[in-house]
């Protein structure tokens, strides 16, 4: 599901260690910079592409690529391409607080 107002997450599973969910952007939606403490994300690009930054590295990303973001490092995510993208993350272990493993958009 995308929305004009804002990045969607819907989960798709959260076990005890480990937690995963699609992300859908708009373009020109974006994810501003954040850290996951000690969680790793592991971002599979479905549609789309992105430009990703990865403490302070950046890179365009496209349907297929992988991406792999030690938790301590501080990421980003942009939309910069005229269509929308849909990610498939994964974060483990689980992360503990929950605004990490929320859904975030409309059901």
């Amino acid at each position: 599901m995308y929305l004009d107002s804002t990045f969607t997450k819907r989960v798709l599973f959260s076990e005890e260690k480990v937690s995963n969910f699609v992300l859908n952007t708009r373009s020109g939606q974006q994810i501003p910079p954040h850290q996951h403490e000690d969680i790793d994300l592991i971002l599979h690009v479905l549609k789309g592409g992105a430009e990703l930054t990865v403490d302070g590295k950046t890179q365009e990303n496209a349907a297929g690529d992988v991406i792999y973001c030690k938790g301590h490092e501080t990421f980003s995510l942009k939309n910069n391409t005229c269509s929308d993208m849909s990610c498939f993350v994964v974060l483990a272990p689980r992360p503990g607080p929950k605004i990490y493993v929320d859904e975030i958009g409309n059901q």
